[in-house]
This record gives structure tokens, sequence and C-alpha cells, in this order.
């Protein structure tokens, strides 16, 4: 294993927490066959989901299929914050899926809720337990090594996703933190030989300019704030009427755009089911890519210095989990 991480085991037992790519590289030396099912505990696959994954990997050309990953669908529906995110789980990912494998690749499985070739975990070293996020980790590791990667969205399961926001933007500092991790740690190497890794390429464009934007977008709105507050104590009303104002204009492009991107990815995720959703899509849009662009701008340099100082990152405690999710209700036992 590459990890620099290892899981204290006695008598079959791990007695001391080491993080989930750790415990999985544990449970790696117990499994006996040849395909290996993730699942969190906070998620549960729909039941015949074992049987859909079986036959990608068993079909005409599925030899080096390394990893299967579904389409996640929220399972709790409690708060503003959990029901926006419908439109996210239900449409934006399954769209942004498709469009990689276009060009042959995944910037991520689901650590949720992924099947994997055994052989193909073992042939990249197991999952890296430095990582902030072993899925998609191991993602790029597994298609940097030759094997394929599919993103089947009939394959559906149902995770526990955060109801307050403070929940949600630590839920997605660490998501940041993980892809910009292997963005600095694994991009290099794959670019050092890019038609060989071609599929990859554009994978690490797109999330590499994603980040500028993210940065560029902050540095913009803090410019655009201290210019209005400018205009206010110098009385200039003219200025800051029409600042507000084609700051109005592009708030309604971005929904305009926002609502079209959701209208087709829901189209072509579900056949428009999800569109029950579109009420709560000014909040997601407005809310959630601001959530996304700060999670940038206040992780990069941490993540930074943790791949300097050679710091690992695979600890990290879970989020509050709903009773949707863990089948618990006062007074009563979990189902699970």
């Amino acid at each position: 294993m590459t990890s620099k991480i290892r899981s204290t085991v006695t008598n079959g037992t791990i007695i001391n927490n080491r993080g989930k790519a750790a415990g999985f590289n544990s449970a790696l030396g117990f499994a006996k066959g040849e395909f290996i099912l993730s699942n969190d505990a906070d998620s549960k696959p729909e039941v015949d989901a074992l049987w859909k994954y079986m036959y990608y990997f068993e079909r005409e050309g599925g030899a080096q299929l390394g990893a299967v990953t579904g389409d996640m669908l929220s399972i709790n529906k409690t708060t503003l914050v959990a029901e926006a995110q419908q439109n996210e789980l239900n449409s934006i990912i399954g769209l942004i899926k498709r469009s990689q494998l276009s060009y042959g690749g995944l910037f991520a499985f689901s650590g949720a809720n992924t099947m994997y070739r055994k052989s193909a975990v073992i042939d990249v070293g197991g999952w890296q337990a430095e990582q902030p996020t072993e899925d998609i980790a191991i993602s790029w590791d597994m298609q940097t090594a030759g094997w394929q990667a599919y993103f089947a969205p009939h394959i559906r399961f149902f995770m526990d996703v955060p109801e307050t926001l403070p929940e949600l933007v630590k839920q997605r500092r660490r998501w940041t933190a993980g892809g910009i991790y292997v963005l600095l740690t694994k991009s290099f190497g794959i670019l050092r030989h890019p038609i060989k890794h071609f599929s990859m390429v554009p994978i690490i464009i797109d999330y590499g300019l994603s980040i500028i934007w993210s940065l560029f977008y902050w540095i913009s709105m803090a410019t655009f704030i201290v210019l209005q507050i400018g205009y206010v104590i110098n009385q200039d009303w003219h200025r800051l009427l029409s600042s507000l104002s084609i700051a109005a204009i592009f708030t309604t492009i971005e929904i305009l755009v926002g609502l079209i991107q959701l209208v087709q990815a829901s189209y072509f995720n579900d056949g428009g089911r999800s569109l029950k959703y579109i009420a709560f899509a000014p909040w997601y849009i407005l809310i959630y890519w601001m959530v996304n662009t700060y999670t940038v701008a206040v992780e990069i340099i941490p993540t930074i210095r943790q791949i300097i100082r050679g710091k690992d990152a695979g600890v990290w405690k879970s989020p509050k989990r709903s009773t949707e999710a863990t089948g618990k209700r006062e007074g009563g036992n979990s189902d699970e």
C-alpha cells in the first residue's frame, strides 16, 4: 500500500480510528470476493443495486472496468437547505458526470456508494489514507493506471444530506480540500504524459479553471463592496444606482442560465421528474454557488500547507445525520 497511515488491528478489530480510507484498506485484506461495494453509513442503495452494478462488470468489454458509481439522491427533505440540494443531486451532478464521460474520464467516484473491482483497487495500492477525500484520489489513480470508470445514473442510492448551512459548508470544505489535494499531488504526473492520460487532461483543466474562477469571484466581490461603500461615502448616488443595476442584471442572467441548466440536467437524468424541486432552484443557484466558491477561497492555502508539511488529512468527523438516514426515532430502535 502507498498510504502512510496504517490501521491498528487486534484480533480483527480496528482499535484506533485512522480514517475511512485506512478502514477500507483493512477491510480489503479480509475481502474474499472479486468485487467490493463501498457504502457509507448514511447511504442506502436501492434493493436491486448489486445486480445492476454487476451488469456493467460482466457485460462484453467490461474486463477493464475498475469501478462503477451510481446516482446520488437525497433521503431527507426536512429543511430548505436539504430541499435545495435536490436540484444538485437529482440533476446537476448527473449532467456533470455525463459530460466527463464524453471524453472518457470521471473526476470522482461517489464515496457514498460505488462498486470496485478488487484487483483494480489492489493494482493502485488501495485507498490513500492521507487524502481528505479517498473517493477522488482512487478515481484518479485507477484511471491513470489504465482502468476504466463508469457512471450509471439508473443505479440509485439515497444519502443523508446536510440540513443546515453550517453543516453544508463543513461538508463542502472537505470536498474542496480533497479536490485541491488531488489536483496538486497528481496532476503533474498525468500532464507529463498527456497523450497516454488524455481522458484526465480535460478534468485537470476544468477543475483548475474552476479554482481560478472561484478566487476571482471573491476578489471581484470584495472590490465591488469597497466601491459601493466609496459611492455612499462620496454620496455618488448615480454611480451607486448604476453599479447595483448592473449587478442585478448579472444576477438575473445567472439565475436564468442556472434554471436552463437545471431543466436540461433534470431531463437527461430522470426524464424531468426532479423538476418538482425547481421552486428551490433560486436558493441553490444563488447560495450554493457562493458556498462552493467560498470553500475554495478558505481551503486552498491550508491544503497547500498540508501537502508541503506532509500532513495526513484522511481523518475527519462525520456530519450530523438526520433520522431519515439512521432510521432512529425518539423512544424507538434503529431499523438498520
